[in-house]
């Protein structure tokens, strides 16, 4: 059973560096009814936090990018919102710091439960650009 956003006011941040990905990403999960941003890159991600940190429920982000890495980025939205539920795709066997992660390629539920998953308020570690060499 998928899970059903309570309202569009919920929605997911979706950062990938490859276009077809965020396409695929947001597209599944608004056929799954969430609402969904999408960006090419962190600091492009950080600039539309900033605008949406109301309503951003989940950061959905890639862990391998140029510039910004994604655990960079959750380190930075963390700082502005330390409750921020956060989950991380990933084409390899990365470190997440006890954050969840769904591995590439995924399908369509397990994107859909990994996402219902993380917005279910499960208890998540706190991140900090220490932990990870920055």
């Amino acid at each position: 059973m998928m899970k059903v956003p309570e309202s569009q006011d919920e929605i997911i941040l979706v950062v990938d560096d490859e276009p077809a990905i965020c396409l695929l990403v947001k597209i599944l999960l608004e056929h799954a009814g969430y609402a969904v941003l999408v960006a090419g890159d962190a600091e492009t991600a950080a600039k539309i936090y900033e605008e949406h940190s109301t309503q951003v429920a989940l950061l959905l982000t890639d862990l391998r990018m140029p510039g910004m890495t994604g655990l960079e980025l959750a380190d930075r939205i963390l700082r502005w919102e330390p409750r921020m539920r956060v989950l991380f795709m990933s084409g390899s066997d990365a470190a997440t710091r006890g954050f969840g992660c769904i591995a590439k390629p995924f399908t369509r539920a397990e994107l859909v439960g990994k996402v219902g998953e993380a917005l279910a308020g499960l208890p998540q570690p706190q991140l900090r650009a220490a932990a990870y060499g920055s």
